[in-house]
């Protein structure tokens, strides 16, 4: 039995999420409440010294990046396989799995410049500070630790939107060769960049793409029209809490003239 220890809002914990579903593969659920910073708990950090999810615990062998299990999960069996034949393909889907860990960095920026930010700002300051010093990466704690202290006036979050924008831009040019980023058939490669895209959305940032790129934005809307995606996401997070997240991120981002570029 696969075992994955993830968070119910966190992006890579969707993004594998929605490979077992897309492979309907069971699996045992071992939720880590993010917000409690239960990341950072010893009994967690003994299964991540990182103290980051998802975790997949297979029968003991233990996987700690969400791109590399996204590929392990889709070996597992060969229904539903999402690794496409050609070698070529291959490498252009690792590629976009490599690529994911500056696209996750960057929707970590946005996150912890709004609505997190809220959160976390209604938390007593030695709380804050104990976070922080927790935190196994101490130039990550620096990052976020900016980011709530600046939200968006932060130098990070600038550089978090042109990243993004072109993301959105390289999936658009992508797609002219098909409906997927692999041609006619949906593949790992759209598996793992939809909880990026997920997560700008929710953000508010739709319009990153919605505005400038028509086949990223269809594409999207199909990717949304998947079972896997309202399964990888509606048992975790609900209407209530989506509304949240919304309104914390309008606050931080359409309050600032400087990010009309990108809406």
């Amino acid at each position: 039995m696969l075992k994955l220890y993830h968070g119910a809002n966190s992006v890579c914990s969707i993004k594998v999420r929605i490979v077992l579903d897309e492979k309907d593969i069971p699996w045992e659920s071992h939720h880590i409440d993010l917000p409690k910073g239960e990341q950072f708990t010893p009994e967690f950090v003994a299964i991540n010294p990182r103290s980051f999810v998802p975790v997949l615990d297979h029968d003991g062998v233990i996987l700690r990046e969400s791109s590399v299990i996204c590929e392990y999960i889709d070996q597992l069996s060969e229904a539903h396989k999402l690794m496409p034949d050609a070698p070529s393909d291959q490498a252009k889907t690792r590629i976009w799995g490599t690529q994911c860990l500056e696209y996750h960095d960057s929707v970590n920026t946005l996150t912890f410049a709004s609505y997190q930010r809220a959160m976390l700002l209604a938390k007593p300051k030695e709380e804050l500070a104990k976070r922080w010093a927790s935190m196994p990466d101490q130039l990550r704690a620096a990052k976020m630790q900016d980011l709530v202290e600046k939200g968006g006036e932060s130098a990070y979050v600038p550089v978090a939107l042109s990243r993004m924008a072109r993301l959105a831009s390289e999936v658009n040019d992508d797609l002219a060769h098909g409906p997927w980023l692999m041609g006619e058939n949906y593949s790992l490669a759209d598996a793992m960049l939809t909880s990026y895209f997920f997560r700008t959305e929710c953000v508010g940032l739709a319009g990153l793409w919605e505005a400038r790129y028509p086949r990223t934005t269809d594409w999207y809307n199909r990717i949304k029209e998947r079972r896997s995606f309202g399964a990888s996401i509606n048992p975790w997070l609900n209407e209530e809490e989506m509304a949240k997240i919304l309104a914390a991120s309008q606050e931080t981002f359409l309050s600032h003239n400087k990010f009309s570029n990108y809406l």
